[in-house]
């Protein structure tokens, strides 16, 4: 058995609608995520206070998350 690794991104963001800081865009990706290339994208935010979706630029971010995801694979034999 192998171990396969997956990192994941977290990036929140000012509501443009109710002005809170809940609007969450969440993916998954195959390198460690970076500060200068999270602010460089346009995600897909949502917000869980007033339900408001839409695009949100990575330089707007108040806040970014990042971590590893780990999993087990199994070997094809």
């Amino acid at each position: 058995m192998t171990e396969a690794k997956s990192y994941w991104r977290l990036v929140v963001f000012r509501c443009v609608s109710c002005r809170r800081n809940e609007a969450f865009a969440e993916e998954s990706c195959v390198v460690e995520p970076r500060e200068d290339q999270i602010r460089t994208e346009t995600y897909q935010a949502f917000c869980r206070h007033c339900g408001w979706q839409g695009e949100a630029h990575g330089i707007s971010a108040v806040e970014m998350r990042s971590g590893v995801e780990r999993r087990t694979a199994i070997r094809n034999k």
